[in-house]
């Protein structure tokens, strides 16, 4: 990401007040201490878009949107970092011409990036031409694709000798720090005998952005018995797996309007259905389908098909999909599903049948009515009144996600005539009693695992008030605590302490670059349940819990080194310091 200095961010933020900027698009009510209103980011009747003045923040309950000015410029303006940065810079008078230099540098590597898995896919695609691999050529030949569709999609091949891993790194020798960051080789060394190619004995599948830029690569092991099966390019600067789809940009280049997407899971599936002249086809990355994802095809299309294998895991990869696409459901677009015969994926499918039989099957998708009262029903009872009251409870807090009134209203109806209620009035009376389920803190804890832990609760009490910073009087006893999030705690403190006037919107952009910039972005929005009122007594209590621990971690080092050998005079007098300690019951934390 390009970047200027931490300190311009830091003074660009602290000038402006994110309230200025986004009342200016579209109009705010003030709450209590925040701001409300309708979310620009998705359509939505009832205002579910909060603005925090004190923390300089805004995220929406409904979609899950959030962050600080930056973000909002980016997002809603469509503005790229350094754009952002200079329109702060313009409206204060703030000059970062000095910074320009540095953000040209980091540009200058992901342009170097891009150059390299361009040179890294001709590689690939010289080595499956070579005689020597015409077993791969055979293979891809088996699996229906012709050599003009090899070609059409730069399919190549990483070879299974280690020597090709000494052949890269000598043909780039100039570029070993840029293949250290694509993650080609795994190991912590580039040297001859430590090396390891992450795609050895792969065909490869290039993955390009929307614009047709080369950004990563897929790779599919030549032996069924190789797992895992499929493989990508670690995340890099140019590359995010989350937020790019395999095969979207042939879609978004050739055609300028596209009625619909199927959506399908594999590279082989986008690769034989497009070769039979079906367009419109992407596919996930080896992963579920995010809501950025979602929202990137929403953008280009107002259908998307999901095709899915008919077993129990294709119809829980649909479930997946359905939630992160419910906030996007506007009325004019669409969602439907399709589930393939047991055994069969799009690939295997229209090779075996062809095809017009193909597009048939297309033909019988399932809405997202029929799909979503038919999942929630099989296991309910309907001809009970606990069973009707378990279908309610089910899908009720779903239909309030959506943002499409008719959509919404028609499934209110479905409802009602599954469980006898007719009137339409108390239906909408039994939604708006319903808590709304997707609640932004569910959303950004799905794949990090936040919990009440002393030290979550310290992380994110601290995140969302930096000057609870100035109660930690020293940190010298917590860094000999051997715990991740306790370094992270000890590196927000003394962030806190050098920068006394942070705001939480301040504080998570100085941390954006870093390794654990997910888990602070989290904990900033975590809803902790700690009162207001209460936050500072809070924080001082689960210090006292954590110097307790770590005091106890001690004692019992103590006393099981005390039985292997006998401990000095100065680890008794510790040992019988830390046994006084414990015994008493500590107001304040002393460190």
């Amino acid at each position: 990401m390009i970047r200027v200095s931490n300190t311009i961010i830091k003074e660009l933020i602290s000038r402006t007040n994110i309230i200025d900027i986004i009342s200016h698009k579209f109009y705010l009510k003030k709450q209590g201490k925040n701001f409300v209103g309708h979310c620009p980011f998705h359509d939505e009747k009832n205002p579910s878009f909060t603005v925090s003045i004190e923390k300089q923040f805004y995220y929406c309950f409904s979609c899950g949107s959030h962050g600080n000015v930056i973000d909002f410029l980016m997002n809603h303006d469509k503005l790229n970092f350094i754009e952002s940065i200079q329109f702060l810079s313009n409206m204060h008078g703030i000059s970062i011409n000095s910074n320009i230099n540095a953000c040209k540098n980091n540009n200058s590597q992901q342009n170097d990036l891009y150059q390299l898995v361009n040179e890294l896919c001709e590689y690939y695609i010289n080595i499956l031409n070579q005689k020597k691999y015409s077993y791969v050529y055979e293979y891809l030949k088996k699996r229906g694709l012709n050599s003009e569709t090899i070609n059409n999609f730069s399919i190549g091949f990483a070879p299974p000798e280690w020597e090709h891993s000494i052949k890269i790194t000598k043909i780039l020798s100039y570029k070993t720090e840029l293949l250290k960051k694509l993650g080609i080789f795994l190991g912590k060394h580039l040297n001859y005998h430590q090396r390891y190619n992450r795609f050895h004995n792969r065909i490869i599948f290039p993955i390009h952005n929307i614009n047709g830029n080369i950004i990563a690569f897929g790779g599919r092991s030549i032996s069924d018995k190789t797992t895992p099966k499929y493989l990508n390019s670690a995340d890099t600067a140019i590359f995010k797996k989350s937020q790019n789809l395999y095969g979207l940009y042939k879609n978004y280049v050739q055609h300028k309007k596209i009625p619909y997407i199927l959506l399908v899971e594999g590279y082989f599936d986008v690769i034989s259905l497009m070769a039979f002249k079906i367009p419109y086809v992407t596919a996930t990355l080896g992963t579920n389908i995010t809501a950025y994802q979602i929202n990137m095809l929403y953008k280009i299309t107002d259908c998307i098909i999901c095709c899915y294998d008919g077993d129990n895991a294709g119809k829980i990869a649909a479930w997946r999909t359905l939630n992160q696409t419910l906030p996007y459901l506007t009325d004019k677009r669409e969602i439907y599903f399709i589930f393939l015969p047991n055994g069969e994926d799009p690939d295997t499918l229209i090779r075996k049948i062809g095809k017009d039989k193909f597009l048939k099957i297309l033909q019988n998708k399932q809405d997202i009515s029929n799909f979503l009262f038919k999942i929630l029903s099989q296991k309910i009872n309907l001809q009970t009144l606990s069973g009707k009251i378990k279908l309610s409870n089910l899908i009720l807090p779903m239909i309030k996600k959506i943002p499409g009134e008719t959509l919404k209203l028609y499934l209110l109806q479905q409802l009602g005539n599954k469980i006898g209620i007719l009137d339409d009035r108390k239906l909408h009376q039994l939604l708006q009693k319903t808590p709304v389920s997707s609640d932004y803190n569910t959303k950004i804890t799905k794949n990090i695992d936040i919990s009440n832990t002393v030290e979550h609760i310290l992380i994110g009490l601290l995140m969302q008030n930096p000057k609870l910073a100035k109660l930690v009087p020293d940190t010298q006893i917590l860094q000999t605590y051997e715990n991740y999030d306790i370094k992270i705690f000890i590196d927000l403190v003394e962030t806190c302490k050098t920068y006394t006037i942070l705001n939480s919107a301040q504080l998570l952009e100085h941390y954006r670059d870093n390794n654990f910039f997910k888990k602070l972005e989290i904990l900033t929005f975590w809803n902790h349940m700690v009162k207001e009122d209460i936050i500072e007594n809070t924080f001082i209590e689960a210090l006292i819990k954590l110097h307790n621990l770590i005091l106890k971690q001690k004692q019992e080092t103590l006393i099981a080194q005390d039985r292997v050998n006998k401990l000095t005079q100065q680890e008794r007098r510790e040992l019988w310091l830390i046994n006084q300690a414990l015994s008493v019951q500590y107001n304040t934390a002393k460190f």
